[in-house]
């Protein structure tokens, strides 16, 4: 059987910034990564609806990697071992649109 976990990385509106509060869940993402070895991750990108549909997907494209970047620079894992896709906005509150959500396999 394949363990799924799921991290949940929160955005302040139009930025793909990673503030300091939402470091616990990368370094917990991170942990899993290194105690499994095999593991691979997708992280997916959103956007709130405010913007345009063109600025949120690109958007939601940076917010994914931002995530991956901090996982291979500051923890040390394999990029290849990392997917990242851009979602735009799909939720209807606009809040849970501003994340990256991480789905490890």
């Amino acid at each position: 059987t394949v363990e799924k976990n799921e991290y949940v990385v929160i955005f302040r509106q139009s930025s793909s910034k990673v503030d300091a509060l939402q470091m616990p869940n990368i370094d917990r993402l991170a942990s899993y990564l290194k105690k499994n070895s095999n593991a691979k991750v997708t992280i997916s990108g959103y956007a709130s609806p405010e913007g345009n549909a063109k600025f949120n997907q690109k958007l939601s494209e940076k917010r994914a990697e931002a995530v991956k970047n901090i996982l291979v620079k500051e923890y040390g894992i394999s990029a290849n071992r990392i997917e990242t896709q851009g979602k735009g906005s799909i939720f209807g509150k606009p809040a849970y649109n501003r994340a990256s959500i991480c789905v490890t396999e």
